[in-house]
């Protein structure tokens, strides 16, 4: 199957997120091989990514709420869009592994979303509902969080990371979503949890 390994990893090498993203490869690997993989670094390469500025947008209108004309500069900006989206069209298995940031997602995450959630190349709307375009794949995301975040009222009202990603993930059509989160980083027993996190990561990718 073709995987798009999308991750926000900024701490090279220190980064928990990193060892839980390496487990999860290195089962997924002894089953599947060498399986096409698309990398895109956020951390590294999110300077890349259409900035959603004035022309952007005057695309994005164009095409959603106009006749779709686009000139040279609109066109070339609504492709690197498309580029993006037809990552996501291509690949059967999408694996984000992203820390938790001050309760929610990394920046360099959130523009890429910003990229990719656009009518007609990932979702549309008829007049009446909105309907993804993403069907059959699997969404994956990997996680390390300083708190807990269970299913108590109070906690889970501070997790704005991954029931956000499971609703943006399923308004574009990926509704098989599974989330491994190592919680309690800044906390004792942060190793062991971490090491528990790895193995579900590595029996879940023994399983695809």
């Amino acid at each position: 199957m073709t995987v798009l390994d999308l991750h926000v990893l900024p701490r090279a090498e220190r980064s928990r997120t990193r060892k839980l993203r390496a487990a999860f490869f290195e089962s997924f690997e002894k089953v599947h091989g060498a399986e096409p993989r698309v990398e895109l670094d956020l951390a590294q390469r999110v300077d890349e990514l259409p900035k959603i500025d004035e022309w952007d947008v005057e695309a994005k209108f164009e095409v959603t709420y106009g006749a779709g004309e686009l000139d040279e500069t609109l066109a070339q900006r609504w492709d690197a869009l498309s580029r993006l989206t037809d990552q996501l069209h291509l690949a059967r298995l999408i694996v984000v592994s992203t820390p938790m940031w001050n309760f929610s997602i990394p920046w360099h995450l959130k523009r890429w979303i910003d990229c990719v959630v656009q009518a007609r190349l990932t979702f549309q709307f008829d007049g009446k509902d909105f309907s993804g375009l993403l069907k059959d794949k699997r969404v994956i995301v990997l996680t390390t969080r300083d708190g807990v975040y269970t299913e108590e009222p109070t906690a889970a009202a501070m997790d704005h990371q991954l029931p956000y990603l499971r609703w943006v993930f399923s308004f574009m059509g990926c509704t098989d979503f599974t989330a491994i989160a190592a919680d309690g980083m800044a906390w004792p027993g942060r190793e062991q949890s971490l090491d528990d996190a790895c193995a579900r990561a590595r029996a879940l990718a023994s399983t695809l």
